[in-house]
């Protein structure tokens, strides 16, 4: 079984893939900060952010698995305000932990 990563290491990859696919400066980018809103991402934008980790972490994302992530029912209005940086540390964190359950 493979160590897990922190959310602090996690965090850290997230912000290089961040800083990279939106072209912005270390200092936007937080927990808090909503991905859409406060960093300025747009829809194939995220797209490209889902590649970069499925490549850096080595797991598979899927759009519907990290919406049912942030809740059931949500609009899409509530998907902005919901996707934070730190929303997208806890489902890599989770994408993780069942890549390390499988092998």
């Amino acid at each position: 079984m493979e160590n897990l990563l922190s959310e602090e290491e996690i965090f850290a990859k997230l912000s290089v893939i961040l800083q990279e696919a939106l072209r912005i400066g270390t200092t936007k980018i937080r927990p808090e900060a909503r991905v859409f809103d406060d960093l300025g991402a747009e829809s194939l934008d995220l797209l490209d952010i889902r590649f970069r980790v499925d490549e850096s972490f080595g797991v598979k994302t899927s759009d519907e698995d990290l919406i049912r992530s942030l809740g059931e029912g949500l609009t899409a209005e509530d998907i902005q305000e919901k996707l934070t940086v730190r929303s997208l540390v806890l489902y890599i964190q989770n994408c993780l932990q069942e890549k390390s359950q499988i092998l």
